[in-house]
C-alpha cells in the first residue's frame, strides 16, 4: 500500500528518504517466517525495515547458514547492493510479523545514484552500521558463549517461547555442536530454560538477563 503522512511522521522516513521520493514509496508487512529478500537474488526495491523482528542471514558455499544479525530497530535493507550494483549478499527473513518501507527501483538506478540527498542519507546509515558493527565485533570476542547465547535467546523468544537452530548458531558462535549442547544442557538442568518440543520455554528469565550482552 502507499505510504500515509501519518506513517511517514511515524517512522521518520525523511532521515532515510529524500521528500521527493515519498510518493513511490510503498509499505508492505512480511509474515513471521517470510523472506524479506534472497541471498542471489537482483534488488529490487531498497527497502526500510520500521517494525517487528528480522534475522540476516548468510548461506556459506559448505550449505550452511551463518547468523549475521538480528534486529528489531530500524535498519536499511539492500544499501550495500545498490551502491555496488551486485546481487544480494544475504537473506533477510522476518521473525515476526514486521513492516517494511520500500522504494521500488527501476532498471535504470543511474538517476537514483546521482541523487546527494539521496546518498548522504545512505552514505550516513552506512557509516552508523559500520560503527555499530565495528563495537560489536569488538566486544564480542571477549563474551562466553553462555553470554551469546543468552543474548540471542532473549532477542528471539516470544511470549517466553523460541527454537533454537544448533547447527546455525553453533556456525555463527564459532564453536562446535557438541559445546553448544553442554551450555543448553547447562541451562536445562538450572531450568533456567525448559524443553516443551518443539519448542523451548524461558523459565528463569533474570537469570539470562545477568548474562545479556549490553553494547
Amino acid at each position: 500500500m502507499s505510504l500515509s503522512q501519518n506513517w511517514i511522521q511515524r517512522y521518520q522516513v525523511e532521515k532515510i528518504f529524500p521528500k521527493h521520493y515519498f510518493q513511490q514509496l510503498q509499505a508492505v508487512t512480511f509474515k513471521s517466517g517470510q523472506s524479506i529478500c534472497q541471498q542471489g537474488d537482483e534488488l529490487h526495491a531498497l527497502s526500510y525495515f520500521v517494525e517487528g523482528k528480522i534475522k540476516i542471514v548468510r548461506r556459506l558455499f559448505n550449505g550452511k547458514e551463518h547468523i549475521l544479525d538480528i534486529q528489531d530497530s530500524p535498519t536499511i535493507i539492500g544499501d550495500i547492493e545498490l551502491l555496488t550494483q551486485q546481487q544480494l549478499v544475504s537473506s533477510v527473513v522476518a521473525l515476526e510479523d514486521s513492516l517494511v518501507i520500500q522504494l521500488p527501483l527501476s532498471q535504470d538506478k543511474g538517476k537514483l545514484l546521482e541523487d546527494p540527498a539521496f546518498l548522504y542519507k545512505l552514505g550516513h546509515g552506512l557509516a552508523q552500521a559500520l560503527y555499530e558493527q565495528n563495537i560489536r565485533a569488538a566486544t564480542n570476542l571477549s563474551y562466553t558463549v553462555k553470554e551469546r547465547l543468552a543474548t540471542h535467546i532473549l532477542a528471539i523468544e516470544k511470549g517466553g517461547y523460541f527454537q533454537l537452530e544448533l547447527a546455525t548458531l553453533a556456525d555463527s558462535f564459532g564453536v562446535s555442536y557438541r559445546h553448544l549442547l553442554r551450555v543448553i544442557k547447562e541451562l536445562l538442568t538450572q531450568q533456567i530454560i525448559i524443553k516443551d518440543k518443539p519448542y523451548y520455554r524461558l523459565s528463569k528469565r533474570e537469570a539470562l538477563e545477568e548474562w545479556l550482552i549490553k553494547e
